[in-house]
């Protein structure tokens, strides 16, 4: 080794290499707030249904039908409804009145309520009740002529206008109402429209005819009620169960 030269030491490395600095961590960044649901109003149809409701009661109940003797007497519709049962039902309108005008109202709110709701529950339940009662129709005043025979010395067999009407009337209604308890709901909604529409508009060809009988003399303003129901039902129908907004 040449003199003046000086050999170089390297230091000794002891144990595995440090590891590299990581840079420091971010602070951690507070929990983000839980999304806030959003809470549906009532749909429209359902708050029209409602609404339709209230009108058939106030009208089927306490409001003023029909005067029955003279300015000032006005009478509501169960009134009027004991005095056209009282002297027997003569003409459309007395038909209607007696036969017709509660059961029809309370299956239309029934329908309207299907349609908004869309339940399949109470679509059974509307067409049990519907079935029901056109069948008695049907007994009633389609076989009913036949009942009278039996066990007596018959002088030949009569139907009277009335009595044939209302059978076939409910024999197709009830066509109908199969019909509709075998489609989609969105069918169901559509055609339950259209028979509040035609409801509405039998009911007032109803009271005008029974502002021509004896028994009344003048409408008020509760013979007019249940159309204005009939036709909120029928929007609802129309509409469905769509949302007003969410909040």
């Amino acid at each position: 080794m040449p003199p003046g030269h000086q050999m170089q030491q390297h230091p000794r490395q002891l144990g595995p290499p440090a590891p590299p600095q990581r840079p420091p961590a971010p602070p951690a960044r507070p929990p983000a707030p839980a999304p806030r649901r959003s809470r549906p109003l009532p749909g429209l149809g359902l708050v029209l249904t409602l609404l339709g409701l209230v009108v058939q009661v106030l009208s089927l109940t306490v409001l003023p039908l029909a005067s029955l003797g003279g300015p000032g007497a006005a009478a509501s519709m169960p009134e009027v409804w004991r005095a056209a049962t009282d002297e027997g039902t003569h003409g459309f309108g007395g038909w209607y009145l007696v036969i017709f005008s509660y059961p029809l109202a309370a299956l239309g709110v029934l329908l309207a309520l299907v349609s908004v709701l869309e339940s399949v529950a109470l679509k059974m339940i509307w067409g049990g009740l519907a079935v029901l009662g056109l069948g008695i129709l049907i007994l009633r005043y389609g076989f009913g002529p036949f009942a009278e025979l039996v066990g007596s010395d018959p002088g030949g067999l009569h139907f009277t206008t009335q009595e044939i009407t209302i059978a076939t009337v409910a024999a197709a209604a009830l066509v109908i109402v199969v019909f509709l308890l075998r489609t989609a709901m969105s069918t169901f909604r559509r055609v339950a429209g259209l028979i509040l529409l035609a409801l509405g508009g039998v009911h007032l060809a109803a009271v005008s005819d029974l502002s021509r009988a004896s028994i009344t003399e003048g409408l008020s303003i509760g013979a007019y009620g249940p159309a204005l129901g009939y036709l909120l039902t029928a929007a609802a129908a129309f509409i469905g169960p769509g949302r007003l907004l969410r909040f």
